[in-house]
């Protein structure tokens, strides 16, 4: 497949995330027609209906930062595919051919070098770095956390239109807004519900302020941390590998994947958040103790 080619009509299935929208940003700076298609991994059937509603008006389809694990195969069989993602929990698929997996970096910088090496898109770096910042939990860049708040509070839509040119530069009203943003977030975090787990974790349930809460906390002696957001669990770690205790936990029948120190769980109305807890403390102590 010729990947040099800007007309080529792109549907794109991406992580619907900072990193995986800003992995849109980067296609939509070389290709003149792309479909965005934000999932989670919980979003299967989202894929299949968007492989059907757009029929026709796509010549390759796209994942970043993103592995559609359980759509591969419908996905081959549709239209010549590229997947650029970087979750070590997918590594294996790997084929620097049409899976290209690069724990390294994040998926926006995966697609960055991707096309840069058909188009001089330097012009986006500085915008990219900071994604990467954030994503990879580099966290030396202190306003990539700025921008992952905006991110989730404006939406994928917004944030893919306001950062296409790469413009770094934050106006008045976005300074504004994460002021405002600290104090929401001292309010909601003192009135905070959260359970205790074994080897001091803790969990709690937000869709907001996640990564604050979780700084926070950390202050507070904790040293792993599970968040119920809507329909998910998020798993965060710095001192054990969660791809060992993945490894465990999805022998329950679970689908955790994700990053060594961060993982993600899909839920659904089915899910006993009281079992996946038992059986995620279980997975994660076992670890624990080796270690």
């Amino acid at each position: 497949m010729n990947y040099n080619n800007p007309d080529l009509r792109v549907l794109n299935v991406t992580h619907a995330d900072m990193d995986g929208i800003a992995s849109t940003i980067v296609l939509k700076n070389f290709y003149k027609k792309v479909i965005t298609v934000p999932v989670t991994y919980q979003s299967e059937k989202a894929i299949e209906d968007a492989l059907t509603k757009n029929a026709g008006q796509y010549d390759i389809i796209i994942c970043t930062d993103f592995y559609p694990a359980n759509t591969i195969d419908t996905i081959r069989n549709t239209a010549p595919f590229l997947v650029l993602d970087h979750h070590e929990s997918v590594e294996q698929f790997n084929d620097n051919k049409t899976v290209i997996i690069n724990t390294t970096m994040c998926g926006a910088k995966l697609t960055y070098n991707f096309i840069n090496h058909y188009k001089d898109i330097s012009y986006l770096k500085e915008f990219i770095d900071i994604v990467n910042d954030w994503d990879m939990f580099t966290l030396q860049d202190v306003r990539s956390r700025y921008f992952n708040n905006i991110y989730w509070e404006m939406g994928a839509k917004w944030f893919a239109r306001r950062f296409i040119s790469g413009n770094c530069k934050l106006y008045k009203e976005e300074q504004q807004y994460l002021l405002d943003a600290q104090t929401e977030f001292k309010d909601m975090y003192d009135n905070m519900e959260i359970s205790d787990l074994m080897d001091d974790g803790v969990f709690f349930e937000t869709d907001r302020f996640m990564n604050e809460c979780v700084e926070a906390l950390k202050k507070d002696g904790y040293k792993w941390f599970v968040i119920k957001n809507k329909n998910s669990l998020s798993v965060r770690a710095d001192e054990v590998d969660l791809m060992a205790v993945a490894n465990i936990f999805n022998t329950n029948g679970y689908n955790m994947g994700g990053h060594k120190h961060a993982m993600g769980l899909p839920l659904n109305y089915k899910s006993d958040i009281g079992k996946v807890l038992n059986d995620l403390q279980l997975a994660y102590d076992a670890v624990y103790s080796d270690d």
